[in-house]
């Protein structure tokens, strides 16, 4: 009998305990409300695997007392969508700006700067097809193939207005590392253009024509050929 009330009262201080817990917690809440002392901060409603772009039914936002948001937490879904993240993010864990990938961040390699459906393609170029080594990522570039076809060698225009993603290795436009030496080129293409390099690459010789950063129209040109050098 003893022993269950000792039981029975241990169980008691335990709720009371619980309760004023409970009650001190909700108290803190409701001073902050009443200060504004809190805000909105962004935190995973779901594992988010390293490398993934963030999309918004990854976030959610709760509101958090000032003095436990961790620097550099986001607090506007703006700064975080579209992002990939650097390292596995795990449900509920505040989302902070150094565990994201914007599309420029050289730490999100190649494949951060890839837009959504388009496919990244490397062709081997040299001092002539890639203009001495003037071309640079952030460029556009058509392609065109000198081919022999069936009356005689000609040569087209095949893909218009390409991003440079990269220079052999070089992803950076500021960077003039092996500039001058120009050996590969890695393009940005829709998964049909890609095809469309590979073939060209394969059956003739490319050469890479420079684009004016504001010209963005297609030229439409017909091939040339050997009689149109005669006139």
């Amino acid at each position: 009998m003893k022993n269950k009330l000792i039981l029975l009262l241990a169980l008691v201080f335990a709720l009371v305990a619980a309760f004023g817990t409970y009650k001190y917690l909700e108290n803190l809440k409701s001073t902050y409300r009443e200060s504004g002392n809190y805000t909105n901060v962004a935190v995973a409603a779901t594992r988010i695997p390293a490398k993934t772009p963030i999309t918004e039914n990854m976030l959610k936002f709760i509101e958090v007392p000032a003095d436990y948001i961790l620097p550099g937490s986001v607090i506007d879904r703006k700064d975080a969508l579209g992002k990939l993240a650097r390292t596995d993010i795990y449900p509920g864990e505040q989302i902070l700006q150094k565990k994201l990938i914007g599309k420029n961040d050289p730490a999100g390699g190649l494949s951060a700067k890839i837009t959504p459906g388009q496919r990244a393609a490397t062709i081997a170029v040299d001092q002539v097809s890639a203009l001495s080594g003037l071309v640079t990522p952030g460029d556009n570039v058509d392609v065109a193939v000198t081919l022999a076809g069936d009356g005689g060698t000609l040569t087209t225009t095949v893909l218009y207005n390409i991003p440079v993603l990269a220079i052999n290795k070089n992803t950076s436009p500021n960077n003039n590392k092996d500039k001058a030496n120009p050996a590969t080129a890695t393009l940005m293409l829709t998964p049909t253009q890609a095809q469309e390099l590979i073939l060209a690459t394969e059956t003739g010789a490319v050469r890479l024509l420079l684009r004016a950063p504001a010209d963005d129209k297609a030229a439409g040109i017909p091939p040339s050929r050997k009689n149109d050098l005669l006139h």
